[in-house]
């Protein structure tokens, strides 16, 4: 018995050997795959079609430019270019053109044109979320100027377009002046019945011949159109709103002589209260931000304890002021970018029933109460500043 056992728990770990040195059936050689880095789709001068562009990693090049012999090329990109009337049926005809396969498990990017956001963006995004091979957590960026264009910006601290604009997306965490939107997080707010997406604007600034590419404001969206678009400072307003504020600065003034004085933001939090009064349904946002002195441009002495405070107050009026002006903005397009819609009916279901039909007209007068508390924790390795007298 015990050798029949012992024969048994061979024949087993063989099995469980030999399985784990079988290969892919699938597995695909470098110099079968193109490496897409990022996607840019615009509208196209052909009725019903769209230009899409990928940006794929030149692994020609790199191999060429690495090596001692033979021809140099040190492009570490390339831009390829189709257009069609669905985006599967481009991503095939790519093959045409092309004689490697795209792989999107490494794609960073997704630009979409102004033209396309307005029409509806809803069905040029479907393809990444059925496709297995690609990614739902990628930076998805409205364009000012084509996509095309956006990918064909270069930059000077990156090898390729798509990687620089990862990472400018990245830094907006520092001045939380443009929201950072990913694939999923857009499409959760898509499938909303009431919150509006919204995404970030990328644009070009053009100095010569010299062009840069920047982030900066907000794309909102009714459903899956852009209605609109929100500038920095209503941006940082929303994003106080939602919680979303990582860092930044506030500019404000010296209680004594009002001259600018640079706030830090070190921490941020809020959250979203729905209230019901005599039937009314009314919102309060309640922000809590903590925050260092950056620096003064003046020879006064803020570290007295009656100064901070009148700097906190200062600071909490212009986080207030920002918060009213994205709401403003936000009721003149008539678009729900805070969740209110959402967090009534997780506050009271019953109703959000009866208000649910209506709620697009209740949203536009609706009454918030925006409460915040700021602090200022520290001021930096010095308390006076250099030029005290």
């Amino acid at each position: 018995m015990k050798k029949n056992v012992y024969l048994f728990l061979k024949i087993m770990l063989i099995s469980v050997m030999a399985l784990n040195l079988t290969g892919c059936w699938d597995n695909l050689e470098l110099n079968e795959i193109a490496i897409v880095m990022g996607i840019g789709i615009d509208k196209s001068p052909k009725i019903g079609e769209v230009d899409m562009t990928v940006q794929v990693a030149n692994t020609v090049g790199i191999k060429s430019s690495s090596s001692e012999s033979g021809p140099k090329n040190t492009n570490s990109y390339l831009n390829l270019e189709s257009t069609g009337d669905t985006i599967f049926n481009i991503v095939r005809g790519f093959s045409k053109k092309s004689s490697r396969k795209l792989l999107f498990a490494q794609n960073q990017v997704i630009i979409l044109g102004r033209g396309i956001a307005e029409e509806g963006l809803g069905k040029y995004i479907d393809f990444f979320f059925r496709d297995r091979g690609a990614r739902s957590l990628v930076w998805i960026l409205i364009s000012d100027e084509t996509a095309k264009e956006i990918l064909s910006v270069k930059s000077d601290f990156e090898s390729m377009p798509a990687a620089s604009i990862n990472e400018l997306v990245k830094q907006q965490q520092y001045n939380s002046e443009a929201p950072m939107v990913d694939l999923h997080k857009f499409a959760s707010r898509l499938m909303s019945k009431t919150t509006s997406p919204i995404a970030p604007i990328i644009k070009i600034s053009r100095e010569g011949n010299i062009k840069t590419a920047y982030v900066s404001g907000t794309a909102v969206f009714k459903k899956n159109k852009m209605i609109g678009e929100m500038n920095k400072v209503e941006t940082r307003g929303l994003l106080w709103a939602i919680g979303e504020v990582e860092t930044g600065i506030i500019v404000t003034a010296d209680p004594g002589t009002n001259n600018k004085v640079s706030l830090q933001i070190t921490r941020a939090s809020s959250k979203i209260i729905p209230e019901i009064e005599d039937g009314r349904v009314r919102m309060k946002i309640k922000i809590k931000e903590e925050g260092n002195l950056g620096d003064q441009s003046d020879s006064n002495d803020l570290a007295i304890p009656k100064v901070l405070e009148e700097l906190e107050k200062e600071k909490a009026a212009v986080i207030k002021n920002e918060v009213e002006l994205a709401l403003k903005k936000a009721q003149s397009l008539d678009a729900d970018v805070f969740g209110f819609g959402e967090a009534i009916y997780q506050e009271y279901p019953k109703k959000w029933k009866t208000i649910e039909g209506d709620w697009e007209g209740i949203f536009k007068n609706i009454d918030v109460d925006v409460v915040v508390e700021a602090k200022l924790r520290r001021t930096g390795k010095i308390t006076k500043p250099i030029t005290s007298e």
